[in-house]
């Protein structure tokens, strides 16, 4: 009885094989995938504006830790434009002084054919009490 049972379940199992096999081999229509082709310049195009995407990480990451600060002494007042104050209080701001040759090189805005007005602002942030200050581990102006 047992090698009858034998004998049936591998003749069962021959069988879905075979169906298996004759399913896989007739339908031989291949595989349609949609894949996007790109060109070179295509190519070189995704690539500088992935650099430039991670360039912009890089300085976002770089301006954080700038501002970043323990006590007040970190912190320095800077020319954000290089009018400074003469355009008010939004061309100055107030970073960790530790990163203030990292700022040079990363707010390097020339002069180019821009004339600055004659006369310093003295309000807010431009005014004599202005002073840089650690608030929260964040480098702010207080005036």
């Amino acid at each position: 009885m047992k090698k009858l049972f034998e004998s049936t379940w591998l003749l069962i199992c021959s069988g879905i094989l075979v169906v298996f096999m004759v399913v896989c081999f007739v339908n031989n229509k291949p595989i349609e995938i949609d894949m996007p082709s790109f060109t070179r310049e295509e190519l070189a195009a995704k690539k500088q504006e992935a650099a430039k995407e991670a360039r912009a990480v890089q300085r976002k990451n770089k301006m954080v830790k700038m501002y970043s600060c323990q006590t007040d002494e970190d912190c320095i007042i800077v020319d954000k434009d290089p009018c400074g104050c003469t355009i008010g209080p939004k061309g100055v701001t107030a970073i960790n002084v530790a990163y203030l040759a990292d700022f040079d090189e990363l707010n390097n805005t020339p002069f180019g054919t821009k004339t600055c007005p004659e006369k310093a602002s003295t309000e807010k942030e431009c005014s004599l009490s202005a002073r840089a200050v650690c608030e929260a581990k964040h480098c702010k102006i207080t005036y």
